[in-house]
């Protein structure tokens, strides 16, 4: 039923009823103006006798009439509003005018978000592609401070890049940095970068884009800060964790792992976590102050952990660049499980634990944006894909 007929049946009833007690008042002997005289005879009267012109029903249907025309008028009103929206929008308008459009007022807490936005466009996978085309990307780390901006050590093109993760735009930082193979920054407008080929680690000016000799490292590969002035590089082909003051430009060995060690991330509580790109895929536990060392744990055959970046929740990710998989590591017992594949030769891994994002890089030039959230549950992210 339409809300026309509702009215107009609400309307129709009413009018019935009205027309009922005209004509009972009209057809009814006794009824119409009663004398003061009648009135007081039938106020004596014992109440419990009925009264023989029953004026007190009169009075009432004199009540009701007016009420059935009201009704009549209100099913009116409705039935109109029902058919001309308009007329309740003059309403609204006339509220605006007194009172001023409505104030919205949307607060941090609420405003969108990427990861929210990426929901609403179906993107539920927790890990998206960010850029190509940056060469033989190795080394990465982020800066969340600079507009979540990436730092991409490219290989085959011997420079440092960067890129903006919520538009994917690129440009080069700084050139002709040799065989670069991983960079960190200092949050103070330096990065330091590892020289593989030429033995050496530089520091890079990131507002010039020019580069400079810190110390010479045979086979410098993995560079890690810890914040206070010295930065610890592991030797690839030395198989040294070598210990750098970045001021006094003075280094020392902390520990021999064997050759082909990759990665190097500092929990900042005086150790060192080193990944073995070669030989076994190891990941090892230094003490810094001793050079004490084991291993933590060893990648299925075959595998390797070329990177090693902390969540600093007990938490170790490192990737097997021969696998492509991105893996997540248990400090306290050395478990492991696979949190990402598909990712190709990747080779450069970064934590924004501000914003938690994983960024991974391959040699095939892409970067990835992952979830962490996403790699807690059960699974991972499994396999990404463009």
């Amino acid at each position: 039923m339409s809300f026309k007929n509702i009215f107009d049946n609400g309307g129709e009833q009413a009018g019935s009823a009205e027309k009922s007690a005209d004509a009972l008042n009209k057809d009814t002997p006794g009824s119409g103006d009663v004398s003061e005289a009648v009135r007081k005879l039938e106020s004596e009267r014992d109440p419990w006798v009925m009264r023989q012109t029953a004026h007190g029903a009169f009075d009432v249907m004199g009540f009701l009439g007016p009420l059935f025309q009201n009704a009549q008028g209100a099913a009116a009103a409705q039935r109109q509003a029902s058919e001309d929206p308009s007329s309740t929008s003059n309403m609204a308008s006339s509220t605006t005018k007194a009172f001023g459009p409505p104030k919205v007022s949307i607060s941090d807490e609420d405003a969108p978000k990427l990861e929210d936005l990426q929901k609403l466009l179906g993107n539920k996978k927790g890990y998206a592609l960010i850029a190509t085309g940056l060469g033989l990307s190795e080394g990465l780390a982020v800066d969340p401070s600079a507009g979540n901006t990436v730092y991409v050590a490219d290989r085959g093109g011997t420079r440092l890049c960067t890129v903006k993760v919520d538009n994917g735009a690129q440009r080069v930082a700084a050139s002709t940095l040799g065989d670069i193979g991983d960079v960190k920054l200092d949050r103070q407008g330096t990065a330091y970068t590892t020289d593989w080929s030429g033995a050496r680690l530089l520091a890079v000016d990131l507002s010039s884009g020019s580069s400079s000799l810190v110390v010479a490292v045979t086979g410098a590969y993995g560079v890690a800060l810890d914040g206070a002035g010295k930065a610890y590089v592991a030797s690839w082909t030395d198989g040294l964790l070598v210990e750098v003051d970045l001021t006094g430009r003075q280094k020392r060995t902390v520990a021999s792992l064997g050759g082909g060690i990759g990665g190097v991330a500092l929990d900042g509580k005086g150790k060192a976590y080193v990944g073995q790109k070669d030989n076994g895929g190891k990941l090892f536990e230094v003490t810094l102050a001793d050079g004490a060392k084991r291993v933590l744990t060893s990648l299925p055959s075959g595998s390797s952990t070329i990177r090693v970046e902390l969540d600093g929740a007990g938490r170790a990710y490192t990737i097997d660049h021969l696998g492509g998989r991105l893996y997540e590591v248990t400090l306290a017992d050395g478990a492991q499980r696979v949190v990402a594949s598909g990712l190709g030769t990747c080779e450069g891994l970064a934590l924004d634990t501000v914003n938690g994002w994983i960024y991974v890089s391959n040699r095939e030039g892409q970067l990835w944006q992952i979830s962490r959230r996403a790699t807690q549950v059960l699974g991972g992210v499994g396999k990404v894909a463009p």
